[in-house]
């Protein structure tokens, strides 16, 4: 089989499995299969698939019908341009949240030796990209899954910012690692209502971790904790930065009022969609 036969066929089989992307899904898989760029394939199409990369390509396009996340076939998934490790322990990270990564890099840049808590850091992708722009940063990152923690140990050694970030085991319901004061904390917490759970796409709700998407019965549950556990330890000129959910901003800020917080930004996505929720301690 040809490249150019294998892309039509595969197209035709993802379409009818209702994946969303198949042509692109396709050429994604047919660059790792062909350890080329994706860019590079309109150069190959007359390139004839070996015995051995017919059968991996087999496998991957079968996998990928039964809704098995691209990523998690790759391996990978490219954050802010940097390649991370992703698995079934971890996120896939997500386009929109490359956003708040840029509003946090652009803060603590402004800042000497600014410390940062990475709540749920999950694959590591948001307390990675901070490192990696902000050199004196210090960083801590905490999730409750050890399997996530191995995870982001590894993209962190894999960009060279591991040294620079502690990695830390916890709950953050039961309380925020350490005790010293934060310049910044972000996070992209699970805020998915519980109850939303089952209606989710078959590649979130059958291979994302559930941990982190459950935000509790409305879906705001840790924002809560943010709202309380978070305040108490930011330093005056620090800030807090969530992503949210679709339609959660004004609840959320709403909710960071309530607990004693100053002024909030509620900022939109690309899709002029409110998905990032900034706040001060205390209005200036």
């Amino acid at each position: 089989m040809t490249a150019a036969e294998a892309l039509q066929t595969a197209t035709a089989t993802l379409a009818a499995a209702g994946v969303d992307a198949p042509r692109v899904d396709a050429e994604w898989l047919l660059a790792h299969i062909l350890d080329c760029p994706r860019a590079e394939l309109a150069l190959r199409h007359s390139y004839l698939l070996t015995d051995a990369q017919q059968t991996e390509w087999d496998l991957l396009i079968a996998q990928r019908a039964e809704r098995i996340p691209l990523q998690h076939l790759l391996g990978t998934a490219v954050f802010c341009g940097l390649e991370m490790e992703v698995n079934g322990h971890v996120l896939v990270p997500r386009p929109e949240t490359e956003l708040l990564a840029e509003q946090a890099w652009g803060f603590a840049s402004g800042w000497p030796a600014p410390v940062v808590l990475d709540f749920g850091t999950g694959s590591g992708c948001l307390a990675i990209v901070l490192a990696a722009h902000c050199s004196d940063a210090r960083v801590m990152a905490l999730d409750v899954s050890p399997e996530a923690l191995e995870v982001a140990r590894a993209n962190a050694e894999r960009h060279g910012v591991a040294a620079r970030i502690e990695f830390c085991e916890g709950d953050g319901r039961e309380g925020l690692p350490g005790d010293e004061a934060f310049d910044l904390v972000l996070a992209n917490p699970p805020y998915i209502p519980t109850g939303d759970l089952p209606a989710l796409q078959t590649e979130v709700r059958e291979h994302d971790p559930a941990l982190a998407l459950d935000g509790g019965a409305d879906g705001l549950e840790f924002y809560r904790v943010l709202a309380a556990e978070v305040l108490p330890r930011l330093k005056p000129t620090g800030r807090l930065m969530l992503e949210v959910g679709d339609g959660q901003a004004e609840a959320v800020a709403a909710l960071l009022a309530e607990a004693g917080w100053g002024e909030c930004d509620l900022l939109p996505d690309l899709n002029n969609v409110l998905r990032m929720v900034i706040a001060s301690p205390s209005n200036p």
